[in-house]
């Protein structure tokens, strides 16, 4: 079976960093997908378009979209749909955490992590699906999350952990309503994953600690987010959704 998503349009949230939006992105787009670049940092945005428009036979677009804001998402979703043509891949890797107790919690940043993290998927899912569902696509959705809700936000990180929480029913909601329309929704779970600035900022003694977790000695990197990335996008996963994939490195079942 093949990779090939040649005449798809796929769309990836806050893939203008440096780390797994990106690499995704990049992936896709050497799988032969346009490739909408989608960020809230425009500058950022436009460089990683015209940085994979730049590799051979790869195509990429860059559209500024914070995706906590549903104007804005309703806005990018339907300017693609009539300038490119249809979204058929959607990545919601977008993503916002700030560390804190319950207790001295600030309410407007709980209500922008729910807003980045929940609302923003669930609108974008929304819209997307609308479009695989007219054009009669077998559209496939993808949503990047974390096993942290399965260990209840442990290291002051509730707010994240809920968000992402709702991220995971909500693959399985929209598995069931898309099935039979052909749209294939899944989850991609992840921890630590070396090679990103979140894990580059941590001490060293956090990833030795993170790593003791796994029964393979190691941690996982960004290839091997991408790999099952371009798994579950591709029709070499034609009959999975619903599903949560964990590349983890077995770290998850340690806790």
């Amino acid at each position: 079976m093949t990779t090939d998503l040649t005449g798809r349009i796929a769309l990836v949230t806050g893939a203008a960093g440096q780390g797994i939006g990106k690499a995704i992105a990049t992936r896709l787009a050497r799988d032969g997908a346009t490739v909408v670049v989608s960020d809230s940092h425009a500058r950022r945005a436009h460089a990683v378009a015209e940085e994979i428009s730049s590799l051979p036979g790869c195509s990429a677009v860059a559209r500024v979209l914070d995706v906590g804001n549903r104007a804005q998402i309703v806005e990018v979703t339907e300017s693609v749909a009539d300038e490119l043509g249809p979204i058929s891949i959607l990545v919601n890797n977008a993503a916002y955490n700030v560390l804190g107790p319950i207790f001295d919690y600030d309410p407007e940043v709980w209500d922008r992590i729910m807003d980045v993290n929940l609302n923003g998927p669930w609108m974008l899912s929304r819209q997307a699906m609308r479009q695989m569902r007219d054009a009669k696509l077998p559209g496939v959705i993808l949503n990047v999350s974390t096993y942290a809700p399965d260990v209840g936000g442990e290291g002051i990180e509730a707010p994240y952990a809920v968000s992402k929480g709702g991220l995971n029913v909500l693959t399985r909601s929209c598995a069931h309503e898309g099935g039979p329309y052909g749209i294939r929704v899944n989850t991609l779970s992840m921890g630590m994953i070396t090679g990103t600035r979140f894990t580059d900022a941590l001490h060293a003694d956090m990833q030795v600690a993170e790593r003791a977790k796994s029964p393979l000695g190691r941690l996982a990197a960004v290839d091997d987010v991408v790999e099952a990335a371009a798994f579950l996008i591709s029709e070499n996963a034609a009959n999975i959704t619903g599903e949560t994939l964990n590349v983890a490195a077995g770290t998850h079942m340690r806790y």
